[in-house]
């Protein structure tokens, strides 16, 4: 693979653990910061932020999910089909919403009376299913790590287990696409109906980094031409995959370990990269519009539900980004 020229821009500093950004509404990137990285910092594990792509640097801590003495430990961030956001947190084992209100509860924690292991990444398909991975405690010699779709009813079904760090997770065209980090791997499979998903297939294999001591596919988002944007965590770079899952280049991103990725800003086409080892957010111009995500706040015509809960209220809803 060929390295882009470009270099990234800095969007957000100083976010501690950053992972999990997503478009949200009035231009606003939220992200959620897994751990606590600097005393110094203001932002501290278990934080959800946000950053205005009208004001790069700025960022507003809009809540913490550690409740009752409980560490939260959130993942990775998604809009529902109510408005509301949803929330993985490993911390707490489950995924949680988010209410427009700003209350929080567990929406999922369970599969057939067993607590989930601790979900990582998640998305939804455009009926409402929700798509997650579940890999906390898992590892090459412990692989418990698991990939679960929740019907719009209600429903868990087990896509997926015996996984090695199951980790981001997308959704195109009736396909899901899964890393695996500590396999170095992204898995494939067919929609078959609500909240489920099978014939799972090797989509790509990311090259090893001998250098790195934990390295493998983290976060991921596809553009609007179908390639598919992978964190490689451990490389310093995004990697980028073709429909048919060929390595056609890679996005340096400032640090050595990437953990997710989204699109946003002007017409969702500029690429934002959360990195763990700087503690930045950062941004890079893409030659395409990257793939709206369900229920995308930036998509919504009028007032966004979850836009009270932003830096400036009701404000915050008149989309002058997308």
């Amino acid at each position: 693979m060929t390295a882009m020229a470009e270099r990234p821009r800095p969007f957000a500093r100083r976010l501690c653990a950053p992972e999990g950004p997503v478009a949200g509404p009035g231009g606003w990137i939220l992200n959620v910061c897994s751990f606590t990285r600097d005393q110094s910092w203001s932002t501290r594990g278990g934080d959800i932020c946000a950053t205005n792509v009208a004001a790069p640097g700025t960022t507003a801590r809009l809540l913490n999910t550690g409740v009752d003495g409980s560490d939260g430990i959130p993942a990775a961030l998604a809009f529902g089909p109510d408005g509301a956001l949803y929330v993985t947190d490993e911390g707490h084992r489950a995924i949680l919403r988010v209410g427009p209100d700003g209350a929080r509860s567990r929406w999922a924690d369970a599969f057939d009376g067993a607590p989930l292991n601790g979900p990582n990444d998640l998305v939804f398909d455009a009926d409402g299913s929700c798509y997650f991975t579940d890999p906390w405690g898992s590892s090459l010699e412990n692989p418990i790590g698991a990939v679960y779709g929740r019907a719009p009813a209600g429903d868990l079904c087990r896509i997926d287990s015996a996984m090695a760090f199951p980790n981001g997770i997308a959704l195109r065209a009736g396909r899901l696409y899964v890393a695996e980090t500590l396999r170095s791997c992204v898995w494939v499979y067919d929609v078959v109906g609500p909240g489920a998903a099978a014939d799972r297939r090797l989509f790509c294999q990311l090259p090893p980094v001998p250098e790195a001591p934990v390295c493998g596919p983290d976060g991921m988002a596809f553009d609007s031409d179908g390639n598919l944007l992978v964190a490689h965590f451990g490389s310093g770079f995004v990697s980028v995959y073709d429909a048919a899952g060929t390595g056609t280049h890679r996005v340096a991103c400032g640090g050595a370990n990437p953990t997710n990725v989204c699109f946003g800003g002007a017409g969702h086409s500029t690429l934002f990269i959360t990195v763990d080892d700087t503690g930045e957010m950062v941004a890079v111009d893409w030659e395409v519009p990257g793939q709206r995500l369900n229920f995308c706040p930036t998509a919504t015509s009028g007032p966004h539900p979850f836009a009270v809960v932003l830096p400036g209220g009701e404000d915050a809803a008149t989309e002058g980004a997308a």
